[in-house]
């Protein structure tokens, strides 16, 4: 009888957390973020504030944990695949597309509300991370030198984010190869800016 009532529990729970976060995307078409209450959430999930309060110590909070869980199976899907070779980041594309339309995916919920700037940023830094790790040459780099390297990588993965996001959320038409071929020989050109870096003189690595 405990194990069912604690069963029974958990379910309510899951329940009012999923239409709590549901409703939270729905508002975000309707609303910036920072005009979206607890209130409007509860209403719009058909619950009370106390309920709310229960399970989100605030709005920006429900959005954090959908924006957590987005980056989660964007990752999933990249560290599964092989993006080295342009065959296996195009099945690695395809299937970030199949998620950018499941609407039943964090990812995909986002996708279609003005959130999805938030969630580039974040993708952004992401694969910043990512492409430091790289090259092991960054880590022998100098102070100035490393100040250098990191302009260049986080150029380079905002403008990979980019095209990543403008294709999809429907705003740039390429196919999976296509896009497949400019990523990774955007990938290959930030590597090659790193080298050069490493070899010249320091006083000429630092950001302008």
């Amino acid at each position: 009888m405990g194990v069912q009532s604690k069963g029974h529990i958990d379910l309510r729970v899951k329940r009012s957390q999923a239409a709590i976060r549901s409703a939270v995307v729905s508002l975000l078409s309707e609303k910036p973020t920072q005009d979206i209450t607890a209130k409007d959430v509860a209403e719009r999930a058909l619950i009370n504030k106390k309920t709310f309060y229960a399970h989100y110590p605030s709005v920006r909070a429900v959005l954090q944990e959908i924006e957590n869980d987005a980056v989660s199976e964007v990752s999933g899907i990249v560290e599964s695949g092989d993006v080295s070779t342009p065959s296996g980041l195009s099945k690695v594309l395809a299937q970030l597309k199949a998620l950018s339309a499941d609407g039943a995916s964090a990812f995909g919920s986002l996708a279609c509300t003005p959130a999805r700037t938030l969630l580039s940023e974040r993708l952004r830094r992401e694969l910043s991370g990512r492409l430091g790790g790289l090259s092991s040459v960054s880590s022998q780099l100098s102070a100035s030198l490393s100040s250098g390297v990191s302009c260049a990588v986080d150029f380079a993965a905002g403008g990979i984010v980019s095209l990543l996001a403008s294709w999809l959320f429907g705003e740039r038409v390429m196919s999976e190869d296509e896009l497949s071929q400019a990523v990774i020989q955007s990938v290959r050109s930030c590597l090659g800016a790193v080298r050069s870096m490493a070899t010249a003189p320091t006083g000429d690595a630092n950001c302008a």
